[in-house]
């Protein structure tokens, strides 16, 4: 069973999104931002982590941060962003993977599942 770790400043909506995926068979545990990340994955060892910036504007730096402590657990994005500096970030921040919760939350579980087949 895939392993995936929640990644959101905001509690409540990490609970939501941590049950819809759960619903969808994946082992999921979440915790608060980037500093809660370390020891969650000490401790559950994910093979998908899933990161929701606070803002979109802190999106760049939260990739950033991330693949420096976790360089090889593929990222699923959740973003409201496209274009060029996404396509950027995705790149750069390899093996990183956006979602769009815009369209619905089955786009993130699309999402979870590519970034499974690549750990």
């Amino acid at each position: 069973m895939t392993r995936v770790l929640v990644i959101d400043d905001d509690a409540r909506r990490a609970q939501v999104l941590a049950g819809f995926l759960t619903s969808r068979e994946y082992q999921v545990d979440s915790c608060a931002g980037i500093m809660g990340a370390s020891e969650a994955v000490a401790q559950r060892r994910p093979h998908v982590l899933v990161l929701v910036p606070p803002q979109e504007a802190e999106r760049h730096e939260r990739l950033e941060e991330l693949r420096r402590m976790f360089p090889r657990i593929p990222v699923v994005l959740v973003t409201l962003a496209d274009g060029p500096d996404l396509i950027l970030d995705v790149e750069a921040f390899a093996p990183t993977l956006p979602a769009r919760p815009s369209r619905n939350f089955a786009s993130i579980a699309s999402a979870v599942e590519a970034a499974s087949a690549l750990h």
